[in-house]
């Protein structure tokens, strides 16, 4: 699962339970790319029953009203001084808060929460009340706003940014769902029966791709009922691996070569697998430690390896599914 503060999250498309830490992720993009915005002030979180428009909750001005904010389930602001930077105020290490903890340890969310800087243009914050010590926010008004979002139902996320210098503060209004039916029964052992197909063919050296992994989960008991083969169908897998090889025909060379292993992948609602390959950094030096730079003495024998960048290469994917470990069969794809 992934990982905030060394703490496991649920992503919002993930049927996450009322007890869940639940990521509440959102992706900006303007101009047709993701892009951080210059600041970003608070986040509230609202019961959609009672917010079914955007008017019931914001002002003539677009923004959140200030006579509503004491209706907010929670409110999260972040750590530092709003603006989106490179500094430590934004990144995930330098929220001191943890999403969890206990009074007097030092990592307990009181008057504070966090809006997490994860990448270029995504952020996240957690919900998590209902886990232990509840979290707690601070409105625009200086009042604490406990977070009382602990039922199965529709919520609305509204973030509050200003895009760039010149930019008017907006809000944008997100949705997600709390759920108490995650947890059920069987009277007998689930037979699960995977299938999975890789969507890209074709690949252009030199770009920065999302290689797309759909997976087909199939419930063969004749005795489940029809509601729990649909939770199968949705938000199953929660992690997972890629791995990608290059197959190469010289025969002086290695017949595969690992270039990606890597837990750096996204999961869908609908159980699609998404991991960005960079062939420009991937195919230079290999991605086999997450990201982090391989020591020279292995790229030496990566470059000697790999022989043409351009050619056949294999993907499978791996991911747990209730007690198996689920390993796909090699789908190829073409480097050109």
């Amino acid at each position: 699962m992934p990982l905030i503060n060394t703490h496991e999250v649920v992503d919002r498309h993930n049927r996450p339970a009322v007890q869940s830490r639940v990521r509440l992720r959102t992706f900006f993009v303007n101009d047709g790319e993701y892009q951080d915005p210059l600041f970003v002030s608070s986040v509230h979180i609202f019961a959609r029953s009672q917010n079914l428009t955007p008017a019931t909750v914001l002002d003539s001005d677009g923004l959140v009203a200030s006579g509503i904010t004491h209706q907010a389930e929670m409110v999260f602001g972040p750590s530092g001084d709003a603006r989106v930077t490179n500094e430590d105020q934004f990144t995930p290490d330098g929220y001191s808060q943890q999403v969890n903890g206990i009074p007097g340890d030092g990592n307990f969310c009181e008057n504070v929460s966090g809006i997490y800087h994860l990448g270029r243009g995504e952020f996240a914050c957690v919900l998590d009340g209902v886990l232990g010590p509840a979290l707690s926010g601070i409105d625009g008004n200086g009042n604490a706003i406990g977070n009382t979002a602990d039922i199965a139902t529709r919520y609305i996320d509204v973030w509050t940014v200003q895009i760039g210098e010149a930019s008017k503060w907006k809000t944008f209004i997100n949705e997600f769902v709390l759920f108490d039916d995650t947890s059920i029964t069987l009277t007998e052992p689930a037979l699960l029966r995977t299938k999975n197909t890789l969507f890209n063919r074709r690949v252009t050296l030199g770009s920065k791709t999302d290689l797309k992994i759909g997976t087909q989960i199939t419930v063969e008991n004749q005795n489940i009922d029809e509601s729990i083969r649909n939770i199968f169908k949705e938000s199953a897998i929660t992690s997972g691996t890629v791995e990608i090889q290059k197959v190469n025909e010289d025969p002086n060379l290695p017949g595969r070569v690992t270039v990606v292993d890597s837990h750096n992948i996204n999961i869908t609602g609908d159980n699609t697998i998404v991991y960005t390959f960079d062939t420009s950094g991937a195919l230079r030096q290999g991605d086999l430690y997450d990201g982090l730079p391989m020591p020279q003495g292995d790229v030496d024998a990566f470059r000697d390896s790999i022989g043409n960048r351009r050619g056949t290469y294999a993907l499978r994917v791996s991911y747990q599914l209730l007690h198996e470990k689920i390993v796909s069969e090699f789908m190829y794809f073409i480097v050109q």
